[in-house]
């Protein structure tokens, strides 16, 4: 079963009625009734159901970090039929970018061992003769536990007290930087248009999500305009729901174009670590809800230029 694809955004002003088209048909796909299937629900294609039945997988429980998700054993022929299902549904998103240059990059943050892929992964295309104007790490002031500490230790990392902290070890690491030529609470930059943000949080208590870094990106680095190209640098299975947050967040507002990728088997193997079930299926549900809110979008979007 081939991998649905993601919502489109060229730059110039997003097309609606296509990025609605493609999230559509995600959600009416064989692949989607499949995966609903063995878990004993019917998916009509109706987003507001299939967002409600998605909570039989949040094994965060709403608060809980990734690493932390419940694990779950199934029966090992299920196990491989909804691993099968969730591969077709297409959470990976390509491993290659389809253009030679963009005019901004971004490499999400995240976990330890993910922001070294991402950045290692990063590093290694533009070695292979990608073309860039920015690039830009994004993390947050979330402080790093007593397992991230001990994970950076044993790599031989230098200071990693807060997520942003990583993503700057993490640029050192794999592009050859030395110290940041700038210093700041959010944002610290070295030359060639280089720099990692420490995006603030827009809700109170809580870290910031992918949301509030690319958000705050647009406002404390570039913002972009209609004749950019954006490529997003993650993994799988995040490509689908941080891709549809940024077309929504990014893509419509500036009018630029986006693109984002998972790295390749090669920064997966060496950074990478296999995900239970469970962990997967918790990915699903947030694509879900970031499609949901994509489409969701797209019709209120419509509707204001109708009237």
């Amino acid at each position: 079963m081939e991998p649905l694809p993601l919502p489109p955004c060229e730059p110039g002003g997003q097309d609606l009625q296509a990025v609605a088209e493609s999230v559509v048909a995600w959600a009416r796909s064989e692949a989607m009734a499949g995966l609903v299937g063995e878990f004993g629900g019917v998916a009509g294609g109706d987003l507001d159901e299939l967002a409600e039945f998605s909570k039989v997988w949040d094994y965060r429980a709403g608060v809980k970090e990734r690493f932390d998700t419940e694990r779950v054993d199934f029966e090992p022929e299920r196990d491989a039929r909804v691993r099968a299902l969730m591969h077709g549904i297409g959470m990976g998103g390509a491993a290659r970018p389809a253009h030679r240059r963009y005019d901004h990059i971004l490499v999400l943050g995240g976990g330890i061992r993910v922001a070294l892929g991402r950045t290692d992964y990063t590093a290694r295309l533009l070695a292979g003769g990608l073309g860039r104007g920015s690039l830009t790490g994004l993390g947050s002031l979330r402080h790093r536990d007593d397992r991230e500490f001990r994970e950076g230790a044993r790599l031989g990392l230098g200071p990693v007290e807060t997520e942003a902290d990583m993503m700057a070890e993490a640029f050192k690491r794999s592009l050859g930087l030395g110290e940041p030529t700038g210093t700041g609470q959010y944002i610290r930059s070295w030359e060639h248009d280089i720099r990692v943000l420490a995006a603030p949080s827009t809700r109170p208590g809580r870290r910031a999500n992918t949301a509030d870094t690319l958000t705050g990106w647009a406002e404390l680095v570039h913002t972009p305009s209609t004749e950019d190209r954006l490529l997003l640098v993650t993994n799988s299975p995040y490509v689908r729901h941080q891709h549809c947050d940024a077309i929504r967040l990014l893509g419509h507002r500036y009018g630029c174009g986006v693109e984002t990728i998972g790295y390749d088997e090669a920064a997966d193997a060496a950074w990478g670590r296999a995900l239970s079930t469970t962990e997967l299926l918790q990915e699903v549900r947030s694509s879900i809800l970031a499609m949901r809110n994509l489409y969701a979008f797209t019709q209120d979007s419509a509707s204001t230029t109708v009237r």
